[in-house]
């Protein structure tokens, strides 16, 4: 159902993450897959899960960080070849402080504030050409 479809896979975690279930479904299903993580506590598990699907990509990314970004998707470009299909965007962040006590306490700016990086990445298109 996805062979030859080319995938970057965003906010894998562990096994049990959304993402992971999304990206193993893909897999399954004859896609190439390019994953994302977020700092070293996590890298182990994404490589290993990663491994297991036989991914050509595997880099860090904070979507805070618009150079990250563009490296990232200057990466998925070169890896796929210009060719990317799908995007799986399954990256979420709230401090603990704000996610104490009851939900509907809970602060919306730092929602507010990943929403609007979020969307920076969601405009990205690494089929692009790019100047280098």
């Amino acid at each position: 159902m996805f062979e030859g479809k080319n995938a970057l896979i965003l906010g894998v975690a562990n096994k049990r993450s959304i993402a992971w279930a999304i990206a193993k479904r893909l897999a399954d299903g004859g896609a190439k897959l390019a994953f994302t993580f977020q700092g070293e506590r996590i890298e182990k598990n994404v490589r290993d899960l990663a491994d297991s699907v036989a991914s050509p990509l595997v880099t860090e990314l904070d979507v805070r960080d618009d150079a990250a970004i563009e490296r990232v998707f200057a990466e998925v470009s070169d890896v796929f070849g210009g060719k990317l299909d799908i995007l799986v965007h399954s990256v979420a962040f709230a401090a603990a402080e704000d996610l104490e006590g009851r939900f509907t306490d809970t602060p919306r700016e730092p929602f507010l504030d990943g929403a609007r990086h979020q969307r920076l990445l969601a405009r990205r298109d690494p089929r692009a050409p790019r100047n280098r």
